[in-house]
């Protein structure tokens, strides 16, 4: 019998998922602090290249990879054992581990050499455990969790970014030798029969597998419920910014700030954030460039963008950082 898997998109609470985009460089944007002061001691500065913060948008789009993939060739007999839909990295590992027992794979997506746009952190003994550890191209050897102003938990506990590129390549790379065919298509639409299902593409494209695993992400159309579903997101605003200096410990994963002492000048982000609290997460690479990311975990309803990157903008105001905004 032929049927649909769906892999869940909501990543684990220590995968790390934003859209990097850069600050002016040579901005004076923190002083060396270890912990929070009010803002009166810091210099205001302001950002000439942007007009708000609101509005940051990433800088440049990466190019395509250059790397030779099997296409699938609609002349061939379209019949595989499994039909991904989805490049991103869950159905590309999927694709790869797959394809290494021998089972003819195919894997659908508009853009399978496109550049993953997320920024994503994982515990380094995980990637070590699958054999992704030359996919790491920065290591923290300790994280650090900011309780409040007076608790911080320290773990002993390497943590490290994912080079995107590498890690991409490598998963392609097992694909090809695998011989995972890919189609450059979108996936409009799921038929079942009996014995095997169907992908039917916007190119017209019709491919048949005895199993189809959707690995399109959270906005996927495969899936039917009988009643109506509240999904739970996880939502972040990150930047990778260029800096005179920041306060932030070098040899530290700053996982979680749950300090709330920046919001003590905005009561209305204050009680909306005790509600439904964020944190800042942050990525030291030296001294000059640091990626600050304030997200919010799994919620229903999910808070508003808008919200989030309103209280972004109170804790680096808080920090030093002022912008100019509406």
């Amino acid at each position: 019998m032929a049927s649909l898997l769906n892999l869940s998109p909501t990543p684990p609470p220590q995968l790390s998922t934003s859209r990097p985009c850069f600050l002016p460089a040579n901005t004076p944007f923190f002083h060396p602090l270890t912990k929070y002061h009010s803002r009166k001691y810091h210099q205001k500065v302001q950002s000439t290249k942007f007009t708000s913060f609101l509005d940051f948008e990433p800088e440049s789009k990466p190019e395509p990879l250059d790397f030779d993939i099997p296409w699938f060739n609609p002349a061939d007999r379209a019949l595989f054992d499994v039909i991904v839909i989805g490049a991103g990295p869950a159905g590309l590992r999927l694709a790869d581990q797959v394809s290494s027992f021998g089972i003819k794979v195919c894997c659908v997506d508009p853009s399978p050499l496109s550049m993953w746009p997320n920024n994503y952190g994982v515990w380094a003994d995980e990637f070590e455990s699958l054999g992704l550890d030359d996919c790491l191209d920065k290591i923290w050897p300790m994280a650090s969790i900011f309780i409040d102003d007076e608790k911080t938990n320290y773990f002993d506990r390497a943590y490290g970014r994912v080079n995107r590129k590498g890690l991409k390549l490598k998963f392609l790379s097992n694909c090809a030798s695998n011989g995972v065919k890919f189609h450059k298509a979108k996936a409009l639409k799921v038929n079942h029969e009996e014995f095997e299902s169907s992908v039917v593409c916007d190119d017209g494209t019709m491919l048949k597998a005895s199993l189809i695993v959707d690995a399109s992400g959270y906005t996927t159309n495969f899936l039917e419920f009988d009643k109506p579903r509240n999904n739970g997101l996880q939502i972040a605003h990150g930047i990778l910014a260029e800096v005179d200096s920041h306060p932030f410990d070098l040899d530290k994963m700053h996982l979680m700030d749950w300090r709330d002492s920046h919001l003590s000048n905005e009561p209305g982000l204050r009680a909306s954030n005790s509600k439904l609290p964020t944190f800042l997460y942050v990525m030291t690479f030296d001294s000059n460039l640091v990626f600050l990311e304030e997200t919010a975990l799994v919620n229903r309803p999910i808070l508003s963008y808008t919200e989030l990157k309103n209280r972004m903008v109170a804790r680096l105001r808080h920090l030093g950082y002022f912008c100019n905004y509406p």
